[in-house]
């Protein structure tokens, strides 16, 4: 019961989230642009904040991260980026299960007939994994690959508002840790965070 009003107050949070983004890209439409987020060579520096959670089985509620990357764009569609955050993706009492992502990605823009554009990509890179106050600490270095989507909208002339959503998929993940156990090879964890970018 818990879980499904969690996942209940998620999507409506969500569903509120992405109508902002709208707006505000809305709300800045009528400002003349000195060149467009979008165009070729443009280059984007972003800091993000909000959710992650593990989805292994027992897995503890999610908690919070937040990070920071770079997009360049190769053209008005498609640019690549490069992103590290910290993930507090659960917790039991004092016992922690944190990650570190350093990843790199490919995401496709598409232009609507709104100011906000949406977005999907894909990605991969090393994930840090660590127990904290468990009785069993541990530490490892997994792979992964992921799906990203979201959407931005600009909120001034170098300025754009906007949501990152994650499902990632890490490999080598079996664990044995009291606390946070994980009986396969495999862990499935995804984010949502806002995201606010300046570009050139």
């Amino acid at each position: 019961m818990e879980r499904t009003h969690a996942a209940r107050a998620a999507t409506r949070w969500l569903v509120a989230t992405m109508s902002a983004v709208a707006l505000l890209g809305a709300a800045a439409h009528a400002r003349a642009d000195v060149s467009s987020p979008w165009a070729a060579e443009q280059n984007w520096i972003s800091v993000r904040a909000g959710y992650a959670k593990a989805s292994v089985k027992a897995a503890a509620d999610g908690l919070g991260g937040f990070g920071f990357g770079f997009n360049h764009f190769r053209n008005s569609k498609w640019a690549f980026g490069a992103y590290a955050h910290y993930e507090v993706l659960g917790r039991f009492g004092p016992a922690q299960e944190i990650e570190v992502p350093l990843t790199a990605e490919v995401t496709r823009h598409f232009k609507w007939t709104t100011p906000a554009r949406p977005y999907l990509g894909l990605g991969t890179g090393a994930f840090f994994h660590k127990t904290y106050r468990t009785g069993d600490d541990g530490s490892d270095t997994r792979t992964g690959y992921y799906v990203v989507g979201g959407m931005n909208a600009p909120i001034s002339d170098h300025s754009l508002f906007g949501l990152d959503l994650r499902a990632i998929v890490e490999t080598s993940a079996r664990s044995t840790n009291p606390v946070f156990p994980n009986s396969s090879a495999n862990a499935i964890h995804w984010s949502v965070k806002l995201d606010y970018s300046r570009h050139e």
